[in-house]
C-alpha cells in the first residue's frame, strides 16, 4: 500500500510534465501546429500517467491474491477489462498521434505552398517596382524635355511678338508721314484752285 502513494504522484508529475512540455511546445511552435504538438504531447502524458496508475492497480492486486491458491488460466475479469481499456487507449493514442502527424505533414505541405506563393510575390513585386521606377525616370526625363521646348517656344513667341510690334510702330510711323504729306499736298491744291 506503500507505492499508492508514490504511484499517484508519479502520475500527477507525468501528467503536470505532460502539460508543461504542450504548454511550452505551443508557445516555441504556435499557431496550428503548435496546437497538434501540444494535443500529441498532452495525450502521451494522460496515457502515461493512465499506465502509472494502471501498474498500481496490477501490483495492488498481485498483493491481494494469496500465495496459496493455484494459478489461475485466465486472468481475473477487472484486469482484463483494464488490459483492454489500456490496449484501446493505446490504440487511440497511436491512431491520434497517425492523424496528428498526418495533419502536421499536410500543415507543413500547405505552409511551404504559401511560403513558395509569397516568394513569388514578393520577386513580382521587385519586379514591378524597378519598371515602375524606370517609367519614372522615364516621364521625368519627358517632362524636363517638354519643360525645355516650352521655354523655347516662350522665348520664340516673345521675340516674334516684339518683331511684329516694331513692325506696327513702323508702319504706323510711316502711315502718319503719309498723311501728313497728303494733307500738305491738299494744301497746295487748295491753293492753286484758290488762285
Amino acid at each position: 500500500m506503500r507505492g499508492t502513494p508514490a504511484r499517484k504522484l508519479a502520475a500527477a508529475g507525468t501528467a503536470g510534465a505532460g502539460i508543461a512540455a504542450a504548454a511550452v511546445a505551443y508557445l516555441e511552435v504556435g499557431g496550428l501546429p503548435g496546437v497538434l504538438y501540444a494535443a500529441g504531447i498532452c495525450l502521451a502524458a494522460f496515457f502515461g500517467a493512465v499506465a502509472i496508475l494502471a501498474k498500481g492497480t496490477e501490483d495492488r492486486t498481485e498483493e491481494v491474491v494469496p500465495e496459496r491458491e493455484p494459478a489461475v488460466a485466465s486472468p481475473p475479469p477487472r484486469w482484463r477489462r483494464k488490459k483492454h481499456v489500456i490496449a484501446e487507449l493505446e490504440g487511440d493514442l497511436a491512431a491520434t498521434s497517425a492523424e496528428l502527424e498526418g495533419d502536421l505533414a499536410a500543415t507543413s505541405a500547405e505552409l511551404e505552398e504559401h511560403r513558395r506563393a509569397l516568394a513569388n510575390l514578393a520577386t513580382q513585386l521587385t519586379r514591378e517596382g524597378e519598371a515602375a521606377q524606370q517609367n519614372a525616370e522615364r516621364l521625368a526625363a519627358r517632362i524636363k524635355d517638354l519643360e525645355a521646348e516650352r521655354e523655347s517656344l516662350n522665348e520664340l513667341v516673345a521675340r516674334e511678338r516684339e518683331r511684329f510690334e516694331r513692325t506696327l510702330d513702323d508702319l504706323g510711323g510711316g502711315i502718319g508721314r503719309h498723311g501728313n504729306e497728303l494733307a500738305e499736298l491738299e494744301r497746295e491744291l487748295e491753293a492753286l484752285i484758290a488762285r
